[in-house]
């Protein structure tokens, strides 16, 4: 007999399934035999139906697949799915659980990932560092600010070969477009570097050289759209007002829409070669006139702490012929801090530039809140896994019984978490993507919920971790039960039921803790919002007046601002629905008042906030005289050198008869105090009140200075009574007068009301969210004590019947019901009343007044925790008293 080829056997017999190769290996004998019949090459066939055998289905591994995780995971993931299924209740309320806690983490995380990838996306984000100045003096006179004086970006880059460039950021408000359609835009002066430091996409343009000539423009995607309804726009002309005179710009280039989360944004970029018809000459050489951001990018390697005592040699040999009352700066006086990037954003302590900061402590705070949550989440689902337990405990039982190892039990419980945090998983995204626009409402933030193929990776992982999470100890649990003892008794030991109402308590804490803090936090909105300030502001609203374009000095600025202000004051007379007037530098609510200096006459260093405002304005505002007297209208007078004080600044300035008294030193120009107001809050309460002088002419002020800090406008602001019907007429009477008057100049107004409450937004914004999670929280809690409370009445189903039997009243039955979950409610009550005290102590002392925690509020908590808790035991009661006691002794 002719045999096929004996090592073509022996690899068949060697990959082939026992099982399958006698049949196989006979089928190839067959065809093998055929062909030799017909003299055929059946030795060359054979190898080739041998290697076409070689197949997944015929390997021999395939029968210890059959058997490994793989299938085990496959088997768990059914039985797990015939679990949930079979429980519907149960699993109703974990899935529901869960997806609430799930979709609240998913917003809060999505807030809290924004807040902290500020800036992340620079790829030299390790390297690139904002110039923060600091100037201390020794004698009071301390300045801190973001904004450095426009020589620093030569000096570095010339003076340290560390410095791999340097690049300058300003950014301005200027009139865009023409005619009528002019808009108030603001645009960004920026250095030729500034696409080379930072990675910003030019989509259009040179990216290492962006401007030829200083009417060099740049524009956004966005505003290419906005203002020529296309992004080709590249040689295109925009008209900007630059000063008093209108300019055509060419576009030389379009950048991609800068990310929400960057710390520098703009729509419109011109050349920083444009500052030199902005500033004055000796802007550009003066080292305390500070305007641009300054940003330098560091060689590799390069520690910025190391350049300190560079930096200190090189600003002491341009500083040497500088003085400061009369004695040279000091080594030290002067200094430049190096500031990362990535530190902009969330870092309140530095002084504001041209971006708002985050706050460290609100982001910290929701993103605790986010984690509460899902914890509580997590804790619902292992406590009523564990209280399933007793109901699950048989099966465990049989299970052993039938040879099943504790650590198969505990996966198959743990799959059961997971495939249920999975359900949860994909109906959270889904409502979170729609519940973005109203997060957005609460936040006041602009997210987006964009989907990528990885985000499929990042929510399935999430998944698993807080399904493990949620149901490692549970599995533990039921899965160490003995055979024996529970296939006997069925009943749970104490360290079980102990761990259950552990996690009772511990889920209550966080939710009386939230409910403690909601009240609070709104408490403290109220109180800021409700305080009596000392003044009157309802109804008033205020407009930024127009001041004369070659104006540049604050007393120009001041001064022709206000006969413009003048000219509108007098048309509005004319409107019987408009009672009062009034001009003034700074309204109430704004920020960045403007802060002077000076030495006194022993040569200590005062500073105190400045307001320039007329008699009207006072009168408006209501503000009160303590002492002496306030301006009178008309009196020229006091309109030339009148002064008057607040009680700070009589304290600051060690005044003991301030009425008819100097400001202490003989630089101030003639002026005299006239009197003392009432003590008023003119910034936020976060803030105690700072010393305050009042004039209507600053020329005599600004005499004696020796410094000056101002984040707010110079132009002053009309600010004028409304007592008709609807506030909204009060606009259109004052955009009707105002073009009538200035028909090239745009307007804007603010309800003076609104602007001091909006001091207080992210407080009350805080508020609405904290809000939120405590609803959501006293949810899920519920949820478990809903499920726990079923539990406890199938657990005493014939004990109620029998106490039914014997006259036992509905109270009754709930009192047995309560009985079991009112110590765990009330040591929660107990345990959340330090946390809440030491941490949202913490919260207030952010600010200078602050409402008081009573115990009010942890009565109103705790209240309200016990009537969540008693509606629920209610509800298991009524359908515990429902149930016929007939049926209930019949139950096995």
């Amino acid at each position: 007999m002719n045999h096929p080829p004996k090592l073509a056997d022996r690899f068949l017999e060697w990959f082939c399934d026992p099982l399958l190769l006698e049949d196989l290996q006979g089928d190839l004998y067959e065809i093998y035999e055929g062909r030799t019949e017909k003299g055929k090459n059946a030795r060359l066939l054979y190898w080739w139906l041998v290697f076409r055998s070689f197949r997944w289905s015929t390997l021999k591994k395939n029968q210890k697949i059959k058997n490994s995780g793989l299938m085990i995971t496959k088997n768990n993931f059914k039985i797990a799915w015939r679990v949930l299924l079979r429980d519907k209740f149960n699993t109703g309320i974990n899935l529901l659980g869960l997806t609430v806690g799930i979709t609240c983490f998913l917003l809060l995380g999505l807030y809290v990932k924004q807040e902290i990838s500020y800036d992340q996306f620079h790829t030299k984000k390790d390297r690139i560092y904002r110039l923060i100045l600091d100037e201390d003096y020794g004698d009071g006179r301390t300045f801190y600010n973001s904004t450095t004086p426009l020589r620093f970006e030569s000096m570095l880059e010339e003076s340290f070969p560390e410095v791999e460039r340097g690049v300058q950021y300003i950014r301005r408000t200027h009139l865009v477009g023409r005619g009528e359609k002019r808009i108030n835009e603001p645009v960004a002066l920026i250095s030729h570097d500034f696409f080379q430091m930072f990675d910003f996409e030019l989509l259009m343009g040179n990216k290492d050289k962006p401007f030829t000539s200083k009417s060099g423009l740049l524009i956004s995607m966005d505003y290419a759209q906005k203002y020529f309804g296309d992004i080709d726009v590249v040689g295109k002309v925009l008209a900007i007002q630059i000063n008093d005179e209108i300019r055509d710009f060419v576009i030389e280039g379009v950048f991609n829409n800068i990310p929400k989360e960057s710390s520098i944004n703009f729509d419109l970029a011109m050349s920083i070669d444009m500052g030199r018809d902005l500033f004055s000459d000796r802007a550009y050489t003066a080292w305390f006139n500070i305007i641009p951001e300054t940003y330098i990018e560091l060689e590799e390697g390069v520690d910025p702490a190391s350049l300190y005592d560079k930096v200190q040699d090189v600003l002491m040999g341009q500083l040497a012929e500088m003085d400061m009352g009369g004695e040279p700066i000091q080594r030290g006086q002067y200094n430049i801090e190096f500031q990362p990037l990535t530190d902009i954003h969330l870092n309140p302590d530095i002084p504001l530039g041209y971006a708002p900061v985050g706050n460290p402590q609100y982001v910290a705070i929701l993103g605790a809140i986010g984690l509460l949550v899902i914890i509580i989440a997590c804790i619902n689902y292992a406590t009523l896994s564990i209280g399933q337990s007793l109901k699950r405990s048989k099966e465990v039982g049989v299970r052993k019984v039938l040879g099943a190892f504790g650590s198969s039990l505990t996966v198959q419980y743990l799959m059961e978490g997971v495939l249920l945090t999975l359900f949860a998983m994909a109906i959270g995204v889904i409502l979170a993507f729609l519940l973005v626009p109203t997060f957005n409402l609460l936040t006041g933030t602009d997210l987006v919920l964009e989907f990528e193929w990885w985000h499929v990776l990042v929510y399935l992982s999430i998944a698993i971790v807080i399904g493990l999470a949620s149901s490692v100890y549970p599995a533990l649990v039921q899965s160490r039960f003995k055979a024996i003892s529970v296939l006997h008794s069925g009943s749970q030991s104490t360290d079980k039921v102990k761990a259950r109402k552990g996690m009772i308590v511990f889920q209550f804490i966080i939710t009386v803790f939230l409910i403690s803090t909601s009240l609070l936090i709104r408490q403290q909105v109220s109180y800021l919002q409700n305080k009596d300030l000392g003044i009157k502001y309802d109804a008033v609203i205020s407009a930024r007046l127009h001041a004369s374009p070659e104006a540049q000095r604050i007393a120009e600025l001041t001064s022709t601002a206000m006969e413009n202000g003048e000219i509108l004051k007098a048309k509005l007379k004319n409107y019987p629905e408009i009672t009062q007037i009034g001009m003034g530098s700074h309204v109430f609510g704004n920020n960045g008042w403007a802060h002077y200096g000076f030495n006194d006459k022993e040569g200590n260093f005062k500073r105190f906030r400045l307001l320039v405002a007329d008699a009207e304005y006072l009168e408006l505002f209501d503000v009160q005289a303590k002492e002496g007297r306030l301006f009178e209208v008309g009196n020229t007078l006091d309109e030339r050198q009148g002064v008057l004080l607040n009680p700070a600044a009589v304290e600051l300035l060690e005044f003991e008869n301030p009425v008819g008294a100097q400001l202490p030193n003989d630089d101030f120009g003639d002026h005299q105090i006239l009197g003392v107001t009432e003590e008023f809050h003119f910034s936020s309460l976060h803030n105690s009140i700072e010393p305050l002088v009042i004039v209507q002419n600053p020329v005599p002020i600004l005499m004696g200075i020796s410094d000056l800090d101002i984040n707010d406008s110079f132009v002053p602001k009309l600010v004028f009574r409304f007592n008709g019907a609807n506030l909204l007429d009060a606009t259109d009477i004052l955009q009707k007068e105002w073009e009538a008057s200035f028909p090239n100049v745009s307007w804007n107004y603010e309800f003076v009301d609104e602007r001091i409450k909006s001091q207080y937004e992210s407080e009350a914004r805080m508020n609405k969210l904290i809000s939120v999670a405590t609803v959501l929280s006293i949810l899920i809690a519920s949820l478990g004590l809903l499920g726990l409370s079923l539990l406890v009445v199938n657990s005493k189903v014939k004990e109620i019947g029998i106490r039914k039997v014997m006259g036992a009243t509905p109270l009754a039955i709930f009192q047995l019901l309560a009985k079991g979950f009112s110590i765990q409610i009330l040591i929660a009550i107990v345990l959340s009343i330090p946390l809440t005290i030491l941490l949202m102590n913490q919260w207030l002392d952010n600010f200078a007044y602050r409402t008081e925690i009573g115990a009010g509020l942890f009565i109103v908590s705790a209240l309200l925790s016990v009537v969540v808790a008693a509606i629920v035991i209610v509800y298991q009661t009524i359908r515990a008293a429902k149930v016929n006691p007939v049926e209930s002794l019949r139950t096995e």
